[in-house]
């Protein structure tokens, strides 16, 4: 039986330095090099080998294999990071719905207050309707929905400019 407590200050006293250069080495930082030889000396308390007879051996693979994974973390936090960067370029701040919700508020506002044949002529010109579309619908001549257009728009504006 292997009598780990009985010795763990000589191991690691004597595997210390060397388990925490090479993982150091590994993943190129001091500081979390220290944090991971400390974990693999608690793994060795936990979790002893089942014989002593090569303990630096198994306390290098240990070692190596808590860097891989500190590696593969590290990796996986930074792409993470990076998604969520870009996830948060595309998001839109609560202060822009807000307003954006005073501005379409302020437009239904304003196009409540128009004539409705101005208001249905601008609401179609603006969903994508054609002029041809747009005469059928409002029963006016082809010819005259640019103008109508244009008399909504102006009208538009000028009740738009007494709400701000």
């Amino acid at each position: 039986m292997f009598k780990i407590l009985d010795s763990f200050k000589d191991i690691f006293e004597k595997y210390y330095f060397k388990i925490y250069r090479q993982i150091a080495l590994i993943i190129n930082d001091d500081d979390n090099a220290q944090d991971i030889a400390q974990e693999v000396f608690i793994k060795l308390i936990k979790n002893p080998p089942h014989n002593d007879e090569n303990i630096g051996g198994w306390l290098s693979k240990v070692a190596i294999n808590h860097a891989l994974n500190f590696i593969r973390s590290e990796k996986n936090l930074k792409s993470r990071e990076i998604k969520v960067s870009q996830f948060n370029d595309d998001l839109i701040s609560p202060e822009d719905i807000a307003i954006e919700k005073i501005e379409i508020d302020k437009v239904r506002k304003v196009l409540s207050k128009m004539d409705k044949r101005d208001m249905l002529c601008l609401v179609l010109k603006h969903s994508g309707y054609s002029y041809e579309e747009i005469s059928i619908s409002l029963g006016i001549k082809k010819s005259s929905v640019g103008a109508t257009v244009a008399r909504a728009h102006k009208k538009f504006k000028e009740l738009y400019e007494k709400e701000v």
